[in-house]
């Protein structure tokens, strides 16, 4: 208001207006509060949120991790891997049969010349 203005004012009149700026500044004042309130919760709920999603992506990082040692475990009991396994295994025994073979055949010839020495 301008100083005119309350220069034409009764004292009564300047009372209301008086009376109605305090109740305005008091609604003011309540609807900052409650802005303030509002705030607050919002800032908490995104605090909560960023606790949630971390929580979130330390799970997904353990199923992955999971998953990988999974895969990684099962890799060597795919079919694809099975085939290498057993050739490996063939290859094994083959060398053992053909290894035995000849440790029999060196024993049979060291029986001979010890059988053939002494007689």
């Amino acid at each position: 208001m301008s100083d005119s203005i309350i220069e034409d004012l009764s004292p009564g009149e300047l009372a209301t207006v008086v009376e109605l700026q305090r109740v305005e500044l008091n609604r003011l004042l309540s609807e900052q509060k409650r802005l303030n309130d509002r705030i607050d919760l919002l800032l908490q709920f995104q605090e909560r949120e960023q606790v949630l999603r971390q929580q979130m992506q330390t799970s997904l990082d353990q199923l992955v991790a999971q998953r990988v040692g999974a895969e990684s475990a099962s890799a060597l009991s795919t079919p694809g891997e099975m085939p290498l396994l057993t050739d490996r295994l063939d290859r094994a025994e083959r060398r053992f049969r053909a290894l035995r073979t000849a440790v029999g055949q060196l024993v049979a010839v060291l029986e001979r010349q010890v059988t053939g020495q002494g007689a």
